[in-house]
């Protein structure tokens, strides 16, 4: 996590750091990457850096929770933006990530959440039932006349769901696919998922 001083800054600030460890992340391994760069594109010292990070392994960590909150922010929009065809909601999640700018911070983003199986970020955060997130989840299900029987098997599907997006988002950025070539991995994905695969 980082430190005090880091959360207190404001907001351009923080956003300003953000920016500039997204540049050095989005395309190395945090193996890579040396404070020196991070420091010299900052323009502070060596201890400024440590003054907000534990290491460049804190700061990795918190810029991929922080962007795998937006992505999943943005996954859950697209779908209720589509209230009545849930998967048409994350058809139009994809076909506007792959039409992203190659050089856009939100592509930077995406190669950045897709480039490693980071096993922090399949760690589970609880979710209050009562969250307006899980009761609006809940009812983009029903809508949807999905046959699930529980909260806890919806929250399970919720990261199911995710999970999909980003390993397809995955393949589509270590393939380089277009879009035609993504939405037709998505349209197998789903009718596996809603067809099954019969056996001969």
């Amino acid at each position: 996590m980082p430190k005090e001083t880091f959360q207190n800054l404001s907001a351009e600030k923080k956003q300003h750091i953000e920016e500039i460890l997204l540049d050095n992340f989005y395309d190395r391994h945090v193996s890579q990457v040396k404070v020196s760069e991070i420091v010299e594109a900052m323009q502070m010292s060596r201890g400024a850096f440590y003054k907000y990070f534990q290491d460049l392994e804190d700061a990795y960590t918190y810029l991929k929770k922080k962007y795998s909150m937006v992505v999943h922010g943005d996954i859950l929009r697209s779908i209720a933006q589509h209230k009545q065809d849930f998967f048409l909601g994350i058809e139009h999640f994809l076909v506007q990530c792959s039409e992203a700018e190659r050089d856009s911070h939100y592509w930077q983003m995406l190669q950045f959440l897709t480039q490693s199986n980071d096993l922090q970020m399949s760690k589970r955060k609880p979710l209050s039932q009562d969250s307006p997130m899980v009761r609006q989840w809940l009812e983009l299900l029903e809508l949807n006349r999905f046959a699930i029987d529980s909260t806890d098997e919806a929250l399970r599907f919720l990261y199911f769901v995710m999970s999909l997006v980003m390993n397809t988002l995955t393949d589509c950025i270590v393939n380089q696919w277009d879009t035609d070539e993504l939405i037709k991995e998505f349209q197998f994905k789903k009718n596996w998922l809603l067809k099954g695969i019969k056996a001969e």
